[in-house]
């Protein structure tokens, strides 16, 4: 009976350690923009890394350092109740902080000349050198079968082998530039949810 208790309760410690724990984030309270979940933390958004929920396919675009390296990607996919928009940093790169608008095009928080104002962005979070975050948003900012806009900003670093700093850098998820009268290369990208199968 030890001989076999033993690799179960060693399978189930390993499991646990290599697990992660879920949490899911909504409309930030106005004392709290400092949340955000780390990793994919929804089974149904990573779907064993295929970028599908149900019949729903992710849409990904570069994360955009510096107005030119790649620094990684923003993943967008919906569900019945939630889109999930995911920052993951490949490279060396690493996130320091991010700012998320999910909605309408015409309501990006803009200043008067007409540049982005990440700190204006309703999710925002401050990482200690993280390689991915996910937001979890309500449907309600693009209802199913709509479309609108994500503008994904973030706060870059470049890493040596040592896990010192090459680079900081300003980043954005590739698209269009928001100001079209030029100002800031913050950019802003399409995205139309999905009506899943239920």
């Amino acid at each position: 009976m030890k001989k076999l208790l033993l690799p179960v309760l060693f399978a189930a410690t390993v499991f646990g350690i290599f697990s992660c724990k879920k949490t899911n984030v909504d409309a930030p309270a106005p004392e709290d923009t400092q949340r955000y979940v780390t990793g994919i933390q929804n089974k149904e958004a990573s779907d064993q890394g295929t970028g599908r929920i149900d019949n729903c396919l992710s849409t990904d675009v570069d994360l955009i350092a510096g107005q030119n390296l790649v620094a990684g990607t923003i993943s967008v996919i919906n569900d019945e109740n939630n889109i999930y928009v995911t920052y993951t940093t490949t490279g060396g790169w690493v996130l320091t902080q991010t700012h998320l608008y999910v909605g309408d095009c015409a309501l990006i928080p803009v200043n008067n000349p007409g540049n982005p104002i990440p700190g204006q962005f309703p999710y925002s979070g401050t990482h200690n050198n993280l390689t991915s975050v996910t937001y979890t948003v309500p449907l309600s900012r693009i209802p199913a079968g709509s479309c609108g806009c994500i503008a994904a900003h973030a706060v870059v670093k470049e890493l040596n082998s040592s896990g010192g700093t090459i680079q900081t850098q300003t980043g954005w998820g590739n698209g269009v530039r928001i100001n079209l009268n030029g100002g800031n290369w913050g950019m802003k990208f399409d995205y139309c949810s999905c009506v899943p199968e239920i």
